[in-house]
């Protein structure tokens, strides 16, 4: 960490400021991104310190996202209080750069932003229990709820074709026809062909479930995009969800999307990247108090496809598996690495989930059953015979 560097960005967005400490977020795959206790005007305080990563379009679109969506949830906050069961619910808004008066600093070839830390909360890589669950349930419908009067056609595209699971799939086609496995070494070879087996299995019926959405009425919504259960921020004290950081992804899309990824993201108990890859499974348990937290604040399951939902999860995780081997088979362009392997092992946590998934499916339709929502047969005993 280049500590100088840090102080000196600091300053920019805030005069007189002293940086008495710095610590290094490791959780996210993308940006990097700093936690800063300082003390200005005499009293100490802390704040959020992020270098923009390079794989956006356009990095005034991903702030101009930002802005949009925390300045609507701080009106529907004020709005609706009431309506949030009088629990906090905040927004990790952003400052503006006092050396600028914008909210980006640019640095060299680097871009920073600054944003309001929220107090006396936490952030989980994995569950405590079913009540946990259900919070995380409850907190991405409070997000749903507060951004849904925001016109997602406002929005403007940061990530080309993010969630596009068709352009993922023709990636990976292209990479394997072009690739050199020879110069892998035998026991990451075998890997990384032990994956496009698995995978191949499901790419064929992954592309007839899109045909078949594709001609379904699902409408679009503002989505958070990136929901995992990382970048909820629990209330120290009480435990429940405060807010959901890690903006840049927010754009228009299928609820359905958020909540695959948050379920998928909560049920792996053992994490993204686990000491020890046979724990991973996928706990339907923990999914059945998710969807009765997030169905707890807002009856939808009448005007909206949820019945598409094990669908979605399905695509998801097959999604994320090909993304994170295409990043490994590509130099890892994409992921933040801390060796070289990382991208594969990610992806080889990702299709072991989807194993686990596959043989909990049925519990998953009684769970969507119980609540009113009613899933598709055909899905339910068709994709079962992939495993």
């Amino acid at each position: 960490m280049d500590y100088e560097k840090v102080k000196y960005i600091t300053k920019q967005f805030f005069n007189k400021s002293e940086v008495l400490k710095i610590d290094l977020i490791d959780s996210g795959l993308i940006n990097k991104t700093y936690i800063i206790e300082h003390l200005i005007y005499e009293e100490k305080s802390r704040f959020v310190l992020q270098c923009l990563s390079n794989i956006f379009e356009s990095i005034d679109s991903v702030n101009y996202n930002h802005k949009l969506i925390t300045d609507h949830i701080e009106k529907e906050i004020k709005i609706n209080y009431l309506n949030l069961f009088n629990l906090r619910w905040e927004v990790p808004s952003l400052i503006r750069c006092k050396s600028n008066n914008l909210f980006l600093f640019p640095y060299g070839s680097e871009f920073w932003r600054a944003m309001v830390y929220i107090d006396n909360t936490f952030s989980l890589d994995s569950l405590e229990d079913n009540i946990m669950a259900y919070q995380t349930g409850l907190g991405l419908a409070k997000f749903h709820l507060t951004s849904s009067n925001l016109d997602f056609r406002k929005l403007k595209n940061s990530i080309k074709d993010f969630h596009n699971t068709k352009k993922y799939i023709d990636q990976f086609n292209q990479i394997l026809k072009d690739y050199d496995f020879v110069k892998l070494d035998n026991n990451v070879n075998q890997r990384v062909r032990n994956l496009i087996f698995s995978l191949s299995k499901h790419i064929a019926y992954v592309n007839s479930i899109l045909e078949s959405l594709n001609q379904k009425s699902i409408e679009n919504s503002v989505i958070h995009g990136d929901p995992k259960l990382s970048n909820f921020l629990f209330d120290i004290q009480y435990k429940y969800v405060v807010s959901l950081i890690d903006l840049d992804t927010v754009s228009s899309g299928y609820l359905l999307t958020d909540l695959a990824d948050c379920i998928r993201s909560i049920c792996n108990k053992a994490g993204e990247e686990p000491d020890n890859i046979d724990s991973v499974h996928f706990d339907v348990n923990f999914c059945k108090h998710f969807l009765n937290g997030y169905f707890s604040i807002e009856n939808q399951k009448c005007d909206y496809c949820f019945g598409f939902l094990p669908e979605f999860i399905y695509l998801i995780i097959v999604e994320l598996t090909i993304r994170f081997l295409n990043d490994y088979l590509q130099s890892n362009r994409y992921f933040k690495i801390k060796y070289h392997t990382e991208n594969l092992y990610r992806a080889e946590v990702q299709n072991r989930l989807l194993t686990s998934f596959l043989t909990q499916i049925p519990k998953l339709s009684n769970s969507l059953h119980e609540i009113g929502i009613f899933s598709n047969p055909t899905f339910v005993s068709d994709v079962q015979k992939i495993v």
